[in-house]
């Protein structure tokens, strides 16, 4: 596997409420190993906190790690302004259908999402969406006319549902590789 690394010093992970949450904590620890001296916020849905727990991201990221609810007291005051702490762009991984559908409809019902809306920040989406169809294809295509939105190139996986083959964003190295390039070609209005 050609391994990416962060090329910048701080990011966000947000955690969204697929299985593949689980597989998390891993990747953060493969990341801070890669790279440690970077500094990794990470905010988690309610529902991707049923398959993590948020406890074990305070041990293995070194930035802020809160609950993406109105009710946490950890939620950082900047994300109204679109910025978690001096992150230099978003992670959304994994990012469910949910999450991406309310993303593109301009959904600021959570922190996060409110976050993920105003910043002009690189974000990165790392799908693991079930399927696809025209609507779910055009939230995408909606959420690709910001132009600080891409998705992290698709790999062949199994499904933890069926065990089933199927391609999935859930890639780390490749949504590294995405903010990477977005990060050199520089944000809009740079």
């Amino acid at each position: 596997m050609n391994v990416e690394k962060f090329e910048g010093a701080e990011l966000h992970v947000h955690i969204t409420g697929s299985i593949s949450a689980a597989l998390v904590p891993w990747w953060i620890h493969w990341l801070r190993e890669l790279h440690p001296d970077l500094i990794v916020n990470v905010s988690v849905t309610p529902a991707a906190s049923r398959f993590l727990a948020v406890r074990a991201l305070h041990h293995l990221a070194n930035g802020k790690v809160w609950v993406d609810s109105w009710d946490d007291p950890g939620t950082p005051p900047e994300v109204n302004s679109g910025r978690s702490g001096d992150s230099e762009c978003f992670l959304v991984f994994p990012a469910t259908l949910d999450t991406v559908m309310r993303l593109a409809q301009g959904r600021a019902d959570s922190p996060a999402l409110l976050m993920l809306q105003v910043t002009d920040a690189p974000i990165v989406i790392a799908d693991t969406f079930p399927g696809s169809n025209e609507i779910v294809e055009s939230n995408v295509r909606t959420l690709m006319l910001r132009p600080n939105v891409e998705f992290a190139p698709r790999v062949n996986g199994v499904r933890a549902s069926n065990r089933s083959e199927a391609e999935v964003g859930f890639n780390l190295p490749g949504a590294l590789a995405v903010v990477n390039r977005m990060l050199k070609e520089g944000r809009p209005g740079e």
